[in-house]
């Protein structure tokens, strides 16, 4: 027998979307019976997509404003939310070790938060979802029988694969073949996913799942959320503080000023650093702006409509480092912003680099600003 759970709106795939709550917005959609037939298939967040890419829904490259059909709009804050809820839009990462670029942030961004917490239980819990949770401490066959019954259900799977510790959304299974299918768009833009053995009609199809499998989430219902709002803007107080402490942003702006790092440097490891610099950047200039558009939309939300004023700081902060991160990320280069070799010939001179390093300062320093307007709301 083979079941797929073919009404649902797939994961979005723009540069702003992390693994974890692009997933889990799709399933939670799902689980909400938030569906609709003409969308079957489709990436969503814009309508004015093209094959590969989708933009963040206000624009298609050409400063045109356009109207983004409900779904899509739903899903977009979706996302948002559970990316700030997860903790996942807020951490950092150090530009001084290049191991926490490898392959792209968002899979090294979700080790650190599970340094941190379960941020898999609380996101749950605010979800108002009751949960199991599988490693490879159970044996093969009860999880592919779990998965079975949450596929029948019509409740999708939230699993993690190795070697990249990154989620996806299971949407069907196969028993004769002892297949699973899921969705991998985002991971699908920067690299192949690489435990896929191939694919049909979209969706990526594994039998040898379980042993690429790090831990497989089952919704098995719906209960009363057990976090609430002020749980997640206490949590990310502790999150911003406790990144703060660990420095990374600084450690990346120290990196960054010490000349002696890049001494004897050849052409080919400043084009290696520029390579860094570019992922490096991109963490914040992606996820800072997600956390923007949730306190956005938070302060539409008549039963916080007493938090406006916090939420619209703190959505201006993130703003401004969206803006000034892409001032860094001009310097080198990234989406073709500047020719290659004369980013090399700027990340050689002492006064670029420190420019950099002062970009990465007003970042930290918009985090500590987020903070003390959390700590004013919440009194």
């Amino acid at each position: 027998m083979k079941k797929i759970i073919d009404d649902m709106m797939v994961q979005p795939g723009g540069c702003e979307t992390s693994k974890f709550p692009a997933s889990f917005a799709s399933i939670w959609m799902r689980i909400e019976g938030i569906t609709s037939a003409d969308q079957v298939g489709r990436w969503r967040f814009c309508p004015y997509m093209t094959d590969d890419f989708m933009c963040c829904g206000k624009c298609h490259g050409d400063g045109v404003k356009r109207e983004v059909d409900w779904w899509s709009k739903c899903q977009e804050r979706a996302h948002n939310l559970f990316a700030v809820v997860s903790g996942i839009s807020l951490m950092q990462l150090d530009l001084s070790d290049p191991s926490q670029m490898e392959p792209w942030w968002g899979p090294n961004t979700n080790r650190l938060l599970d340094e941190y917490d379960d941020y898999v239980k609380f996101t749950m819990d605010f979800a108002g979802y009751a949960v199991k949770r599988y490693t490879k401490e159970a044996d093969k066959t009860a999880v592919f029988d779990a998965i079975k019954r949450s596929i029948d259900a019509d409740r999708p799977v939230l699993v993690n694969f190795a070697p990249y510790y990154d989620w996806y959304a299971v949407v069907g299974y196969d028993d004769e073949t002892g297949r699973i299918y899921g969705y991998d768009r985002l991971q699908g833009q920067w690299a192949p996913f690489v435990a896929s053995e191939g694919y049909e009609d979209g969706m990526f199809y594994l039998s040898d799942w379980y042993e690429h499998m790090a831990e497989a989430v089952v919704i098995t219902g719906k209960t009363v959320p057990t976090v609430t709002y002020d749980d997640v803007f206490w949590r990310m107080i502790a999150i911003l503080e406790t990144m703060d402490k660990k420095e990374l942003f600084k450690r990346s702006a120290d990196y960054m000023r010490d000349d002696a790092n890049f001494a004897g440097y050849s052409d080919d490891q400043y084009k290696a650093l520029m390579e860094r610099l570019v992922m490096y950047i991109g963490m914040p200039i992606d996820q800072r702006p997600v956390t923007s558009w949730c306190f956005g939309a938070l302060a539409e939300d008549g039963a916080l409509a007493d938090r406006r004023q916090f939420f619209k700081r703190i959505s201006a902060l993130y703003d401004n480092t969206h803006d000034i991160c892409w001032i860094a990320w001009r310097m080198v280069g990234a989406f073709g912003t500047a020719p290659a070799d004369e980013c090399i010939s700027g990340l050689k001179l002492p006064v670029v680099r420190r420019a950099i390093a002062e970009i990465i300062d007003v970042v930290r320093s918009n985090d500590e600003l987020a903070v003390r307007c959390l700590k004013e709301m919440m009194g």
